[in-house]
């Protein structure tokens, strides 16, 4: 139907031409978010074509995660400014989110990289050079628990969820320089967690660049003492020198296997 220079449609074409369905239209008239343009005397709904943008603009809304109360809201008072200040505030929900999804791929892409890492890990101790990592340590471990230090390694987890801070590696371990000439293999020093380059806190170090002694445990962490003394041996064997601390990061725990036996964890002792 045509009248002054506007094309009308019955519920059903509208809701055909707009891909929506007839009970949406009806729902929407409901609450007095989007009515028909005139209402016939026999009681049949009419849209008029000046009406799908407005229609589009609800569905694009809606989409952004609008609440049809707070898109009658912004209709019923819409004019150019209140549309500027509305849109300029979906754009920066966009924008948080667009961060929060890049920082999900990157944690799942460190994710898989590490397990990847771990399923062709060798069984031969060798030198590799590494790059330099920034790790967010934990307080000083309290060594003389009975089993380890869980309070200080549940702490360090929370403080990493409440900040934001994971970037997809599980928490790892350090045992400093002297300990390990001291053969203190099972005595860490700290908790560690790998984080990106941009943080600022007082609680990051560095993890040097350079040369380490690396070698990859295949099984529970009680194991670590016996592979601590054979990079130790490879490291004196070769007439290296023990320069810096180990750091013990695990590749594959009970997120990826269900048996502890089948753990694979990656130590690393900087050397010269």
């Amino acid at each position: 139907m045509i009248e002054n220079n506007k094309i009308y449609f019955s519920t059903g074409e509208f809701a055909k031409l707009c891909h929506v369905n007839k009970k949406t239209l009806f729902y929407y008239d409901e609450i007095d978010l989007f009515k028909p343009e005139k209402i016939l005397e026999n009681g049949y709904r009419c849209y008029s074509h000046t009406q799908l943008e407005l229609l589009s603009a609800i569905f694009s809304l809606k989409d952004m995660g609008m609440s049809l109360k707070e898109i009658k809201e912004f209709i019923d008072k819409r004019n150019a400014e209140n549309v500027i200040k509305v849109l300029n505030y979906e754009v920066s929900q966009l924008e948080k989110e667009i961060l929060k999804l890049k920082r999900n791929k990157e944690r799942l892409l460190n994710k898989i990289k590490i397990i990847e890492e771990g399923i062709k890990y060798s069984n031969e101790i060798m030198l590799e050079e590494q790059e330099e990592e920034y790790l967010l340590i934990s307080d000083p471990v309290d060594n003389t628990k009975k089993h380890y230090d869980i309070e200080n390694y549940i702490s360090h987890i929370n403080y990493c969820y409440d900040n934001d801070l994971g970037i997809g590696y599980s928490v790892g371990s350090i045992i400093n320089k002297e300990r390990l000439e001291n053969e203190n293999y099972l005595e860490y020093s700290y908790y560690f967690t790998k984080v990106n380059r941009n943080i600022c806190d007082e609680n990051i170090i560095i993890k040097p660049k350079g040369l380490y002694v690396v070698g990859y445990l295949h099984g529970y962490y009680d194991k670590a003492p016996k592979l601590y003394k054979e990079l130790v041996e490879y490291i004196n064997k070769n007439n290296l020198i023990i320069i810096g601390d180990a750091y013990e990061q695990i590749l594959i725990d009970e997120v990826v296997e269900k048996n502890i036996d089948d753990y694979v964890i990656k130590i690393s002792i900087q050397v010269a």
